[in-house]
């Protein structure tokens, strides 16, 4: 057994998770992930791969395949979601895929990051690829929890067919990346809580190069946006120190390949909530435009906290979240109800 401590809170016994490796040749031990999971702690399991040998997930392949099928075939475009604007953008499918093995910029040397999310969609994805959407199913560990056919434990398979059932899954998400953390257009899935457990299954990074030209935009780029940020915030709001220290991205990540997850405890929403309320207008949703409304910060998916706004949170709150780097191959579990947060690496 090995844990690992993506946290550091005082006076906390949970800052440590459990990470077993999943072993095609060895049970699940099931009541150790118990005994986490009934806590509400996230799980993270490594080497789901070596259960998949033999089955391609390289994006080239799988786009292939899925344009090989008649129903398919016409799939000129794909609608991918622009993070930059967090608008909606239509783009040939051989450009999106370039993209994401080669990366993009726009003109003034900003990163693109563009993201499929759901693509295909669950019902999609087993009709288009039903030896990946097979394999995953039955792949996955703790098969009495995450299968959705004929999981023992898990209630969505006890429910009458003729009530409406949550999407189970499986389903895809196709997403740029970089390790650096921009501030503005991120790749990045905003935080949010979800009604039921999730497991999330990192299937295939790529490494895009870096260019010097590009660094050195991102760099005069920030100072712009720090500028507007303290014009628009009226300076004294801006923690310049925190900034000057924000704009080198947590050293931890640079040159990382994978995802970057944020897990919150349940028990931590309600100050989670009110420090968002507090600070909305520090954070920028579409268009890059100032977030001037709270209706529910844990549902409304328009708060991405940065490693600036986590410093402020454990500061003022005491509030910190389990961080976690998903590498490829491993499997995070996240207990329903605990707010999280991803960005693409």
């Amino acid at each position: 057994m090995e844990k690992r401590r993506p946290a550091s809170r005082d006076n906390s016994n949970d800052n440590w998770l459990y990470y077993p490796v999943s072993d095609a040749a060895k049970p699940d031990d099931l009541k150790h992930f118990q005994k986490h999971w009934v806590r509400g702690e996230p799980v993270v399991v490594r080497g789901i791969l070596g259960k998949m040998s033999g089955l391609s997930w390289e994006q080239r392949t799988m786009w292939s395949q899925i344009h090989s099928d008649d129903r398919a075939s016409d799939i000129v475009n794909v609608k991918a979601i622009d993070c930059l604007s967090g608008c909606e953008v239509e783009i040939p499918n051989t450009d999106f895929f370039k993209g994401y093995y080669k990366g993009r910029s726009y003109g003034n040397g900003w990163p693109e990051m563009l993201k499929l999310k759901d693509w295909p969609t669950s019902n999609q994805f087993e009709d288009l690829l039903p030896n990946h959407a097979e394999m995953y199913t039955t792949s996955l560990p703790f098969q009495p929890y995450t299968n959705p056919n004929f999981g023992s434990l898990n209630i969505a398979t006890f429910l009458p067919n003729d009530v409406h059932k949550v999407d189970l899954g499986p389903k895809s998400y196709i997403a740029y990346g970089i390790s650096q953390e921009l501030e503005r257009g991120d790749s990045f899935t905003k935080l949010h809580r979800d009604m039921t457990d999730a497991v999330n299954v990192l299937m295939h990074t790529a490494k895009v190069p870096a260019y010097l030209r590009q660094e050195s935009a991102i760099a005069d780029l920030k100072l712009k946006h720090m500028a507007q940020d303290k014009n628009e915030l009226c300076s004294d709001e801006i923690d310049r120190d925190g900034y000057a220290k924000h704009n080198t991205s947590a050293e931890h990540m640079e040159c990382q390949e994978g995802d970057l997850w944020d897990i919150f405890r349940r028990e931590d929403v309600p100050k989670l909530n009110e420090y968002l309320t507090n600070h909305s207008k520090e954070f920028r949703h579409i268009h890059c435009s100032q977030v001037r409304k709270v209706y529910n910060a844990m549902h409304d998916e328009t708060f991405y906290l940065t490693e600036h706004h986590k410093r402020k949170l454990k500061l003022e709150f005491g509030v910190e979240p389990w961080t976690i780097v998903q590498k490829l191959g491993e499997a995070v579990f996240i207990p329903a109800g605990c707010p999280h947060q991803v960005r693409n690496l």
